[in-house]
């Protein structure tokens, strides 16, 4: 059963109760992220999320993982291009545990000085992790090619000259402003009561002010279609291929999920079975949609050995002409149609994943989006709502976007795509 209040300093609680379930899973998740930055701040959310474990004005660092290590439970966050999370996740009885140690990080996490160093060394490494697995990386690349210009582009660890130019009033300025109550989430799901939960919420929470932070302005970014070529001297030559997509909140999203699965979202899709299995020239490929709150990409990612790089790529254009030219069959859209049910069920056997289903329902549509009304839409989707994304995403070759790193004979690539 789904609830939700609004206290009175603009804190959000939503829970969703499953009683068979031993566990909760409680969710602090921010309306803020990295595109919420710009380039002289670029990484300062990402550097807060890591603060937020560094100790507060009653425990130390130590203290808040031993707390909840002490009862099997597991504590966590991430941060994202719109949204932040700080969760944990406890068996029932151990929920007041949970919701002190939350609370804690949250109003009184201290972000001292010697911390903050220490942690500029810690994000520095992290950084260079990233930058060290290309499988990883090359969707940095493309992001800041792709959205040139745009906090869209900005990866969400920030560069290595802001995060060492970090002062502490950055951060406690930054984290007054972009981590009020008003922008707050707290989510919970699992073996919760929606009324014991709130009132133990509130109790912990209630002292947080309320203020006037402004708003927001958000800009939709104007996507930059070319090739982009880094060179490196790796093994293998890593490539991502995208074009525009739909936003969280468009229609066509269902449709364009449906699609992702017959080109390249599962095993048995056309990439994978062309390029893999049938030629054997990759290890992985797949494609993937990324969404926002007013645009998106549906992008295709894979990597191969240098000799192999343009014949890749000819499959990669061969496949979106012939997708464009035949569309689907009705045999794939039902394909397609259960295996995103499939996956979707399946992931909601975790409380976490459905905690976080329903802050990312609040997120962006303000509101509860029952599970029988996804499975509506997703049952809905016909023929013609595939071949109006196909359009949509491939209607001119030259709005797909690429990105390349490693090796490759880039002038042959662009001679592929232009003819």
């Amino acid at each position: 059963m789904y609830r939700k209040t609004v206290l009175q300093n603009g804190l959000t609680i939503v829970t969703e109760s499953i009683p068979y379930f031993s566990s909760i899973s409680i969710g602090l998740w921010w309306k803020t992220g990295s595109r919420y930055e710009d380039h002289t701040n670029n990484g300062i959310s990402h550097f807060i999320e890591h603060m937020l474990f560094k100790g507060t004005q009653k425990r130390t660092a130590y203290e808040i993982a031993r707390e909840i290590d002490a009862i099997g439970g597991t504590i966590n966050a991430f941060t994202g291009k719109e949204y932040t999370c700080l969760y944990a996740k406890v068996l029932k009885k151990d929920m007041d545990i949970a919701i002190d140690v939350l609370s804690d990080m949250y109003k009184n996490s201290l972000f001292r000085n010697d911390d903050m160093a220490r942690e500029k060394y810690v994000i520095a490494q992290e950084i260079k992790m990233v930058e060290d697995n290309p499988e990883e990386y090359i969707f940095d690349l493309f992001n800041a090619s792709y959205f040139k210009d745009h906090p869209l582009g900005m990866t969400i660890l920030g560069t290595h000259e802001n995060i060492e130019r970090f002062t502490q009033n950055d951060l406690i300025e930054h984290f007054k402003r972009h981590y009020n109550p008003k922008r707050l989430i707290i989510t919970a799901t699992g073996r919760v009561d929606h009324e014991v939960f709130m009132a133990k919420i509130k109790k912990a929470f209630d002292s947080c002010e309320a203020y006037e932070n402004g708003k927001d302005e958000l800009t939709v970014p104007v996507p930059q279609n070319h090739i982009n070529y880094i060179e490196r001297d790796l093994e293998h030559t890593y490539i991502c291929l995208g074009t525009k997509g739909v936003s969280q909140v468009d229609d066509k999203r269902y449709a364009l999920y449906a699609l992702n699965a017959i080109i390249g979202g599962s095993a048995s899709s056309h990439l994978f079975q062309e390029i893999r299995e049938k030629r054997g020239l990759v290890y992985n490929i797949y494609s993937y949609v990324s969404c926002f709150k007013d645009t998106g990409t549906f992008g295709i990612s894979t990597s191969t050995s240098e000799e192999n790089v343009l014949e890749v790529m000819s499959l990669l254009k061969e496949e979106i002409l012939r997708i464009k030219k035949d569309g689907i069959s009705d045999n794939e859209l039902q394909f397609s149609k259960d295996h995103i049910k499939g996956n979707l069920f399946m992931s909601l056997e975790s409380s976490d994943a459905r905690m976080g289903r329903l802050a990312k329902n609040e997120i962006y549509f303000d509101g509860y989006i029952p599970l029988k009304e996804t499975i509506k839409e997703i049952e809905g989707i016909e023929k013609k709502d595939i071949n109006a994304v196909i359009d949509l995403i491939f209607h001119d070759m030259e709005n797909i976007s690429i990105t390349v790193l490693g090796k490759a004979n880039i002038k042959a690539i662009e001679e592929i795509w232009k003819n």
